[in-house]
């Protein structure tokens, strides 16, 4: 009875399997909330990439990933006309904000829209005219962000992370920013500065299965050693009796 448990005890040494574990990657571009960075958002069009899964550590179970997405505009009007002015600020999609792969569905921040603005600011409301020729208020500064936008995609193609290729995620839209300025009677003149820029994140998560560990050989010969030890210690008491 006491060799099987021995027995059992080094098997169990010897071959230990574990259970499921996750590694993941992440990967980006551009700096979040800088209008600076990757500034040419019309068109956008920016390539992440996510290295295949290592098989030397298990067998893959699923692929779970994350995108994130944003884009910031930063600039200032200002309004060197004779009459009180006033300026609107909008950034609009001419095409659809997306992240696209051959391993996945499309998933889509936003769609195209080129009537209603994705973002904006204004100096004043409509009708009221705050932006005063030779003072302060002349300049309108402006900072609009879209904030960080998300999701998972859905559809992803399990055996495309088995190939040891690493896969392609492409950021895209064409995102315009207007500055529409008005003045308060007579004609206007504005100059108008800004800078749009887009941030983009993949976060992958593997979960899998890894391989059984097993135990080297002198540890295992050590367990067997120590199990006999103890076998023998055993005998010499009961024999004393």
């Amino acid at each position: 009875m006491k060799k099987r448990i021995i027995a059992a005890a080094l098997v169990a040494a010897t071959t230990m399997p574990i259970k499921a574990a996750i590694i993941t990657q992440e990967v980006s571009f551009g700096v979040q909330g800088s209008p600076f960075d990757v500034a040419d958002v019309s068109p956008l069009s920016e390539s992440l990439f996510i290295d295949a899964f290592d098989q030397t550590l298990g067998t893959l179970n699923a692929v779970n990933i994350t995108v994130s997405g944003q884009i910031d505009s930063e600039g200032r009007s200002i309004n060197e006309s004779t009459e009180a002015g006033r300026a609107d600020v909008n950034i609009f999609l001419a095409s659809d904000w997306q992240v696209s792969s051959s391993v996945a569905d499309t998933f889509i921040f936003e769609r195209a829209n080129f009537i209603d603005p994705l973002v904006s600011a204004q100096s004043s409301p409509e009708g009221s005219f705050t932006m005063i020729p030779g003072e302060a208020s002349e300049v309108f500064e402006f900072d609009v962000s879209t904030g960080e936008r998300g999701g998972t995609l859905t559809n992803v193609d399990l055996t495309a992370f088995l190939s040891g290729t690493p896969i392609e995620f492409l950021f895209s839209t064409d995102a315009r920013t207007n500055v529409f300025n008005q003045v308060d009677g007579g004609s206007g003149r504005f100059t108008n500065d800004f800078s749009t820029g887009s941030w983009g994140r993949i976060f992958v998560e593997f979960d899998y299965s890894p391989a059984a560990v097993s135990v080297s050989e002198p540890a295992a010969f050590s367990l067997f050693g120590a199990g006999l030890l103890f076998l023998f210690s055993n005998r010499k008491k009961a024999l004393k009796r």
